[in-house]
């Protein structure tokens, strides 16, 4: 582990939508709050803002446009975070914008710049079941290297087809120090109720917020879905705390356990979010 460190900037970097990007950053924004950890962030998508909406206080959006526009835009964004104190910075991105962003990194050196800040990047990774989309995972590797980290997130909700699965590209992935989590699964009756409280309320709801019992937004039932999908991925987090947090953050976490066999259950219609 890199003990100079002292900033983490978190982003899903992926071209295609309909992975569960914004789902997974909605678990991991919970996480760090658990366990008090300062954080921000940027959202990247204009058309939806669902991360800026959710968390207005912590979030900024910005739209990128042209090449050049977006370039100046992401100039400003990088610029920024440098100057926060915040140790966690967590970048939502939208769909078909890895180009734009790539050009950015590249042109204006920001990885190594940030890195003589003590400020590295960790990259959200979400392997998929079409060739087309694996093969922009791959062009994002290639471009970043060891110059950053990795987060593999499995979604089951999502990929039927596991084509990462014994590929040359999680070999390499793992050669370099990449780390795995799995997306819980989550019916499509909580995610709708979610969406009819949000209507109801006039504004997004985080996850966490919609999960807290005592509130309006979901009944009890439901609230115990998303407390128990919280659970799944805090465990997980919690396990690659040193790939998230600068190491002065690093919160207290128990050791980790080995899982109970699961027990054979009925299935059940579910999904997650799509971006």
């Amino acid at each position: 582990m890199n003990t100079n460190i002292n900033k983490r900037i978190h982003i899903n970097p992926q071209s295609k939508g309909s992975l569960g990007k914004s789902f997974e950053a909605e678990f991991r924004t919970a996480w760090l709050d658990y366990h008090g950890i300062q954080w921000n962030g940027s959202d990247l998508d204009d058309r939806h803002h669902s991360f800026a909406d959710r968390h207005p206080e912590q979030v900024q959006s910005y739209k990128l446009g042209s090449e050049d526009e977006s370039k100046s835009t992401l100039l400003g964004l990088f610029r920024n975070v440098s100057r926060n104190d915040a140790p966690v910075h967590v970048i939502d991105c939208r769909a078909q914008a890895d180009g734009l962003i790539v050009q950015a990194l590249d042109s204006l050196q920001i990885i190594s710049s940030l890195a003589t800040e003590g400020i590295r990047f960790t990259f959200f990774l979400f392997p998929s079941e079409d060739t087309e989309s694996m093969n922009n995972l791959l062009d994002l590797f290639y471009f970043a290297g060891d110059r950053v980290d990795y987060v593999i997130v499995h979604n089951p909700a999502k990929v039927r087809t596991n084509l990462f699965k014994k590929s040359n590209i999680e070999a390499e992935l793992k050669r370099f120090g990449a780390r795995e989590i799995t997306l819980p699964t989550v019916t499509s009756i909580t995610l709708l109720a979610i969406k009819r409280a949000e209507a109801k309320a006039g504004r997004k709801l985080s996850f966490a917020e919609a999960a807290t019992p005592g509130t309006p937004h979901l009944e009890l039932m439901l609230v115990g879905e998303m407390q128990w999908a919280m659970q799944q991925m805090f465990r997980q987090y919690d396990a690659i705390t040193d790939l998230l947090v600068p190491s002065e953050q690093m919160p207290d976490v128990e050791p980790q356990t080995e899982p109970a066999a699961k027990s054979s259950r009925p299935k059940q219609p579910m999904f997650n979010l799509g971006e």
